[in-house]
């Protein structure tokens, strides 16, 4: 279906949905964005098996493992590799990008000397201007969509570019340098084996 239609035919389903409330509904798609909007509970599965389940909400804000982390939210969320360098109430890492970071996530001593991988949403990106800056590198992409502006930047360090998704328009260029940050009252933190570490 082409973009129109697919949006007046989701709206069509939320309004049946509606008109049977003591119907349930199981409705199965690829498309995170209809699933996000349609849905009071979400089942994500991969390969055959249940890795989350919650309302959309919950699984936006507490992803349980990389994939669903990946999986909800467009751009996907960016995941940067780290070491832990201190655990406790708060936790430090020594991003493998660059740069150090402290996250108010609350870790055992047994997890220093860790890999972790770091998450952040290109939504709670911004630019940077001086020391506060998260990461730094190359834009190789820039996506202008009107509202926003996606600012794909590869990173030393790091495999697949880090997305900055920026509101309105901006005046960078592909070839230019850039830093950004972001809040780390926003960041997550997952284990080597991909499951999170945030209670």
């Amino acid at each position: 279906m082409d973009a129109a239609l697919r949006v007046a035919t989701r709206i069509e389903i939320a309004k049946l949905k509606e008109s049977l409330p003591e119907s349930t509904m199981i409705y199965v798609t690829h498309d995170q964005v209809e699933a996000m909007t349609l849905a009071d509970r979400i089942v994500v599965l991969s390969a055959g098996y249940i890795e989350q389940v919650g309302a959309p909400i919950e699984l936006y804000e507490k992803p349980a493992n990389l994939f669903v982390a990946q999986f909800i939210g467009s751009p996907a969320m960016n995941i940067v590799e780290g070491t832990v360098t201190k655990a406790g109430k708060t936790t430090s890492v020594e991003l493998a990008t660059g740069g150090k970071i402290s996250l108010p996530i609350a870790t055992e001593a047994g997890k220093k000397g860790e890999a972790v991988h770091v998450g952040f949403r290109p939504e709670d990106m911004g630019l940077a201007n001086g020391k506060d800056k998260l990461v730094e590198g190359e834009i190789t992409l820039v996506e202008s969509l009107g509202e926003v502006t996606n600012l794909y930047v590869q990173i030393t360090g790091a495999e697949a570019p880090v997305v900055a998704k920026i509101p309105g328009t901006t005046e960078y260029k592909r070839g230019q340098t850039v830093k950004l940050n972001s809040p780390v009252e926003n960041m997550h933190l997952f284990g080597a084996d991909g499951k999170t570490l945030m209670q």
